[in-house]
């Protein structure tokens, strides 16, 4: 069995120690951070010590994304080469040599304010070469796991108060149709095997009281190969994580697998 987590951690630096209670907690033999908002050389080092080498595609201040993996399991960094994916540190891809498992960890665009046209056009864009990327590697028929923050309400069911994001870039009707656009080419959204619509949120925002209304949004996905379908064994999303002190506004999700 094995477990690939993904959180938006909203700043690896802050929450160090949520990571590595986690990691502790869980012992996934994946871990897709999102959001680390340091350039590689600022990655923490203290994950080493629990077992992890880090593939980091880091950015000052704002973005960035990393993948843990345990030392014992033998990787090969995915060339993305593609512009529009790798314009901001929004994605790292590996691969996993023994179970021949291909991860892409994605942050993608938030696209807001909706009205910014270069922001919103941007996030179709990306959303469009991401489809593209996985495309490929479905025609490959590889075993491929995309996951990670996609900043999109897929089902209406996803939100508590879905009316208040219809006019949002994670809520607009052309975002969602971009990502079932993603799905198409035959990817799963992992969640629909588990939970029904509305049973689970990822992420409550930091005004508004959000996370003691439970008013949140469902927006960190697994999406699955259909090779890969058949491993996939249970899927967790721990909503405590949003009670911590000085909390990430995303909570990790993960997944286990029968390899």
């Amino acid at each position: 069995m094995k477990k690939i987590a993904s959180w938006n951690i909203n700043s690896i630096r802050i929450r160090t120690e949520l990571v590595e209670d986690f990691i502790k907690k869980v012992n996934p033999d994946v871990l897709m951070i999102q959001e680390i908002k340091c350039l590689d050389e600022q990655f923490p080092e203290c994950f080493k010590k629990h077992g992890y080498k880090a593939i980091i595609n880091g950015e000052k201040g704002k973005f960035g994304v990393a993948t843990l993996v345990k030392n014992k399991i033998k990787i090969k960094k995915l060339v993305i080469n593609d512009e529009i994916l790798e314009k901001e540190a929004r994605v790292v891809g590996v691969s996993l040599e023994e179970t021949d498992i291909l991860l892409i960890n994605v942050y993608t665009p938030n696209g807001n304010p909706i009205e910014n046209n270069e922001k919103f056009n941007f996030k179709i864009k990306w959303l469009e070469r991401l489809k593209k990327l996985c495309e490929n590697y479905i025609l490959e028929k590889k075993n491929l796991i995309v996951g990670g923050d996609f900043n999109v309400i897929e089902n209406c069911k996803d939100a508590k108060e879905f009316d208040k994001w219809r006019d949002d870039a994670l809520g607009n009707i052309k975002i969602r149709k971009k990502f079932r656009e993603l799905l198409s080419i035959g990817l799963l959204n992992t969640v629909r095997l588990f939970h029904n619509p509305g049973s689970h949120f990822s992420f409550w925002d930091y005004q508004r009281a959000s996370w003691e209304r439970n008013d949140g949004i469902l927006i960190d996905h697994f999406l699955i190969s259909p090779k890969t379908t058949k491993n996939i064994k249970d899927m967790k999303i721990d909503a405590n994580y949003r009670d911590k002190k000085k909390p990430s506004d995303h909570v990790p999700i993960w997944i286990d697998l029968d390899l």
